[in-house]
């Protein structure tokens, strides 16, 4: 071994599941705050900063920032003239005011110039304009609270916390659900609201069931509310609120259900439904009604129906094939235009009688496109030119089973297969998410124009576990199945091997959470096949992750290790840090923050302590642990020294 890495101490302490013995020698490192646990990680750090040439950073900090597309505003809603929209720069957010053309007016709310907070959006109260709703966040905070800020008189009115959602009514009242209480084995889930009048905070209804989170919908006439109460990441139980008569109906109770609301009208409440297809089909539930009352609207023959929306006083299904988007008229499936055809479009906003879509693409750039109900028109921004690239969808078989795994490789047009070419790679496969295509890679912020006009490649993989071909998708790769994503990750890169783009020693994986746990499962598994990996904010430690503050959010997608033996041995089976052995271990970049309460930060320092114990190669583990970090890159300097680091560290890897 090359390195001399800090030294870990290893604790002898070993647990009993079921009868099997677990030795966990690193967990002492989930106290954050113990001095011995504070020396490791400034001693890691330390070393990660000796690793590194700062001159070579510093040129790499200074080049990204040069070649740095902004992203478009998001998050708009109408104010005064203009909008309110969220704005995201150097890896940091904040609330800004718009004009009507979409130019930028003046910064509302920069880091903590709300106290100790981050301001992420803000929503006016649609009968008061000077009332706004600000979703902001207290560093190392579990969740997001939104701040009630009367702008005139620049004064906070209330805090309404730790919530994911919210949204006003035309009363003067703020709807939110704060976070899930615990009351014996469950976790219940409520509706409160705040009312501008009286100041006071009244519970509207409390989910007598498990529940993990609670999301607020409100009409786009303003007219009703609906309340989400999910039982996991894709089953709901979901109620209709009319705030004029207070008339509280719960639309499938006692079954939960795939259901996702696009909106409400008179003639009811319009859903996807996945009951009966996983392309998706468009039901309407008759005001007053439940789901026993729904008739069907439209069917989807094709893609994945995973969204809608009203425009102009039209209903739109938004459908994903391959998670590349489409957009259909109701009840004709006629598709609209989009700019390209593999693209992604997602909504961000509403005003003055448009909607706003964020755009990307793998050849383009980010923009932001309005919509009227009849086309697509560019609001904000200017396309790259992408001429010379191609974005391919092609098939794998999963090294897990042989099922067909669909990717994206993007390239230029004269790339030919030479086995040299540098290879980036990017999978997500969880939590019933869609990876769309994208200008910039999330976590290295490679920008796939300019890493694909230079000659390299980017490979973008739709694992099983996300929902790019609907339910079915992601139950097969979550639970007992989990396993079937990091074989379908495999099978791709020895498809892009076999068919000649590249070899193992130019491929660069990335990835975070629960994509992170995926880079750290595919290099335990196969530390041959790779030449790099970056790993920000992993899950690692699938045994006592379970444990942890959220572990309860994360059981109803990975299992739980403390239910049965089955579920212990599947998830030791693969858990990163219990797999790590004696071989030779390509160049891994971990990396981790201290304020991180979705992933605790143990979880990077467990595994980068035990590959560094264990590596036989010369080359590097690196831990990098962001001070003030959460679940990201880090923010301002922080974030751009972060990503520098990572790309320093792929050129390196790659020669």
């Amino acid at each position: 071994m090359k390195y001399n890495y800090p030294e870990c101490r290893r604790s002898d302490l070993v647990e009993d599941y079921f009868g099997h013995k677990l030795e966990a020698p690193y967990t002492w490192l989930r106290n954050t705050k113990d001095p011995e646990v504070l020396d490791f990680t400034a001693r890691e750090n330390a070393f990660t900063d000796a690793w590194f040439d700062k001159d070579e950073v510093e040129a790499m900090k200074a080049k990204l920032k040069a070649e740095h597309v902004p992203e478009p505003m998001m998050r708009l809603s109408p104010w005064r003239d203009g909008y309110l929209a969220s704005e995201s720069k150097d890896g940091n957010s904040s609330v800004v005011e718009l004009d009507s053309s979409m130019n930028k007016v003046r910064t509302l709310f920069a880091r903590y110039d709300l106290p100790e907070r981050t301001s992420f959006a803000a929503d006016a109260c649609p009968t008061d304009e000077n009332l706004l709703a600000i979703l902001t966040m207290v560093d190392a905070a579990p969740r997001p609270d939104i701040v009630i800020y009367d702008f005139e008189k620049k004064e906070n009115l209330a805090v309404l916390p730790m919530t994911f959602s919210g949204s006003w009514s035309k009363k003067r009242r703020s709807y939110y659900s704060p976070a899930t209480k615990v009351e014996g084995e469950s976790s219940l889930t409520t509706i409160q609201r705040w009312d501008a009048d009286t100041g006071e905070v009244a519970e509207i209804l409390t989910y007598p069931e498990n529940s993990i989170f609670g999301e607020i919908s409100r009409s786009e006439d303003g007219s009703c509310f609906i309340f989400c109460f999910s039982m996991n990441y894709s089953e709901h139980i979901f109620y209709s609120y009319e705030e004029e008569s207070g008339q509280l109906t719960c639309l499938n109770e006692g079954c939960p259900l795939e259901l996702i609301y696009v909106d409400s009208t008179a003639d009811g409440h319009y859903f996807i439904s996945l009951k009966e297809s996983d392309h998706g089909t468009l039901i309407v539930i008759p005001r007053g009604g439940t789901i026993a009352d729904a008739r069907t609207v439209y069917e989807e023959k094709d893609g994945y129906m995973d969204s809608g929306f009203s425009a102009g006083g039209k209903l739109f299904v938004h459908v994903q094939s391959c998670a590349a988007s489409a957009v259909k008229t109701v009840p004709d499936g006629t598709p609209v235009a989009l700019p390209e055809p593999v693209c992604a479009i997602a909504p961000c906003g509403e005003g003055r009688g448009v909607k706003f879509f964020s755009f990307d693409s793998f050849t383009s750039s980010p923009v932001i496109l309005k919509f009227d109900g009849e086309k697509f028109e560019t609001a904000q921004g200017t396309p790259a030119d992408g001429s010379e690239m191609v974005a391919e969808l092609l098939f794998a078989e999963s090294g897990a089973d042989g099922a067909k795994i669909p990717y994206y490789l993007v390239r230029r047009k004269d790339a030919e297969k030479d086995g040299n070419h540098r290879t980036l790679m990017y999978g997500y496969g969880g939590y019933n998410i869609n990876m769309p295509p994208w200008s910039t890679e999330m976590v290295s912020q490679t920008n796939i124009r300019s890493w694909v006009l230079s000659g390299g490649i980017y490979v973008h993989c739709l694992l099983r576990g996300g929902n790019e071909y609907g339910p079915a998708w992601h139950l097969a790769g979550m639970g007992m199945n989990k396993k079937n994503c990091y074989g379908d990750f495999i099978g791709i890169a020895e498809k892009i091997i076999a068919d000649g783009w590249t070899v193992p020693a130019k491929i660069v994986i990335s990835g975070c959470s629960n994509g992170g746990l995926l880079m750290s499962a595919l290099v335990t598994m196969r530390p041959d096949l790779w030449g790099c990996v970056i790993d920000s904010v992993p899950h690692t430690d699938m045994i006592h992750f379970a444990d942890d503050d959220r572990g309860a959010m994360y059981i109803t997608e990975y299992g739980d290790p403390h239910r049965s033996e089955e579920e212990f041995l599947y998830l030791k089976s693969y858990s990163p840090v219990h797999n790590v052995r004696a071989v030779d271990y390509p160049p891994v970049y971990i990396q981790t923050g201290e304020c991180d309460n979705n992933v605790p930060p143990y979880h990077g320092k467990s595994f980068a302590a035990t590959m560094q114990s264990m590596n036989t190669s010369d080359n590097p583990i690196l831990l990098r642990v962001l001070e003030k970090g959460s679940h990201d890159r880090g923010q301002g300097e922080v974030f751009w020294q972060t990503i520098a680091e990572m790309r320093v560290f792929m050129e390196k890897a790659l020669g």
